[in-house]
């Protein structure tokens, strides 16, 4: 009996050396089943920290990097816990079930090893912004007010000896609002459509201008429309005089097609060089106030206006969310509109071209002919010349360098990802992975016999 358990010892240890294996117990150490992260954030819904929490918190230290922080987003940031001497991480802490996170939601999360653990979190509150106050005020020829353009501004409101006026691009004809005779100057205020944007503080006021009026100049009245069409006065007595007033309730509103373009009025003038909300849509219009279709670029950001209208959406109307254009998938952010690039989206990944991406290996992740990214399945995928199996976890990522445990059975992945055909060993037992990928369960593989487990033993 002892001559017959000497025999199966060494037998054992052949093999695992002839399938060049070598297994390696680990030094037990304390287990860390469960992780408790607190994240906190300011009123403007910036991550102000991120820390453990609980009776646990002695088994590791934590450490967060954001991935983004836009304004009317919650912030998204990556935890990567490191367990402290004495404790391991032995899961695949890859469910919700495994976290507790205070002051955010749970996104993904995985183990890198067994001392390290990364979790994906998104913060609780939308971030918050408020825009800067609009910069270099000046005064130019025919009275023209400018200042310099502010990032993520939708208008202006323009404060002038007592008004407010409202304004869609960086520049304005203040001559109706000037006093004659006195040193006139304005202020500007940068406003945004957006509700996590709050609206910046006055600005600076500019330089003083002294007005006198010209009663030859009838350079203003030339650029309003009216319900009767277009009118620049007519004279009388040698002095030039409107035939309305800029206040008057003739002003054309809304809008007008002058051909195959589309122009839109607010008091009688045109919108230009802006995006501009109708009714709960947005448009946009250069410089001469005609509306754009198509793909645009708007203060570096790209956007796309639909150039034709349907039951759904209007023409000339602003693209958010999912898109289907020209045959391919697009996203747009659906406060903003701007076109998203390299980034995971509900579940898909839009490219640096903006559209949806399929068939592709987006780093450990891979996403299919529907261009959903793959998580807790199987793939079949042709890798350098060959086909081979990768096993994706919850997570998206694939199981890379290690035994992995899919539905019970212990499965060997390379370096790469790849399933490894053969044999191998696994907690003191051997199995066979066959060339379809399966482990094999009650044959006989080369002479010999696996069980209903996979397991070969001698006997």
């Amino acid at each position: 009996m002892k001559r017959r358990s000497i025999v199966a010892i060494i037998i054992t240890l052949l093999f695992a050396i002839a399938t060049n294996f070598m297994v390696i117990e680990a030094v037990a150490q304390t287990e860390v089943k469960r992780i408790y992260i607190q994240v906190s954030q300011n009123n403007a819904g910036e991550i102000i920290s991120v820390k453990a929490i609980g009776t646990h918190a002695n088994e590791y230290d934590v450490a967060y990097t954001t991935d983004y922080s836009e304004i009317g987003e919650k912030p998204a940031l990556t935890v990567t816990a490191t367990a402290k001497d004495g404790y391991v991480f032995y899961n695949d802490f890859a469910t919700k079930s495994q976290f507790s996170i205070s002051g955010g939601n749970f996104l993904s999360g995985y183990r890198v090893n067994v001392s390290s653990v990364k979790v994906q979190i998104e913060g609780s509150k939308r971030v918050r912004g408020k825009l800067d106050a609009p910069k270099g005020l000046s005064w130019e020829d025919n009275y023209l007010a400018t200042w310099n353009e502010v990032i993520d501004a939708d208008y202006y409101v323009v404060n002038i000896n007592g008004n407010n006026v409202t304004i869609y691009n960086n520049e304005a004809d203040l001559r109706q609002f000037l006093k004659e005779n006195k040193n006139n100057k304005f202020r500007v205020k940068a406003c945004s459509n957006n509700s996590y944007s709050l609206d910046s503080v006055w600005s600076e006021y500019s330089d003083e201008l002294y007005y006198e009026r010209d009663y030859w100049d009838d350079s203003y009245y030339d650029d309003y429309w009216y319900d009767d069409g277009w009118y620049d006065g007519w004279y009388n007595d040698n002095y030039y005089q409107p035939q309305y007033n800029y206040n008057s309730n003739n002003l054309q509103n809304g809008w007008s097609k002058v051909g195959d373009t589309w122009y839109y009025y607010v008091g009688g003038a045109k919108v230009t060089d802006a995006i501009y909300n109708v009714d709960g849509r947005s448009y946009l219009f250069d410089k001469t106030g005609r509306m754009l279709t198509g793909w645009q670029s708007y203060r570096g950001s790209t956007y796309y206006f639909y150039p034709q209208g349907n039951t759904i959406v209007k023409e000339g109307e602003m693209a958010r969310g999912w898109a289907l254009i020209e045959g391919k998938w697009y996203f747009y952010d659906r406060n903003t509109g701007k076109e998203v690039h390299d980034r995971i989206v509900e579940g898909y990944y839009v490219g640096s071209g903006g559209n949806m991406v399929t068939n592709q290996w987006i780093g450990d992740k891979y996403v299919d002919e529907s261009g959903r990214i793959l998580s807790n399945c199987w793939k079949l995928i042709n890798w350098r010349g060959q086909t081979k199996w990768f096993y994706f976890e919850s997570n998206g990522d694939c199981v890379k360098g290690r035994i992995s445990v899919i539905n019970g059975l212990p499965y060997p992945f390379d370096g790469y990802g790849a399933l490894i055909y053969g044999w191998f060993n696994y907690n003191g037992n051997s199995y066979y992975v066959k060339p379809d990928g399966n482990i094999a369960r009650n044959e006989n593989i080369n002479g010999y016999w696996v069980d209903s487990y996979g397991r070969w033993k001698w006997y």
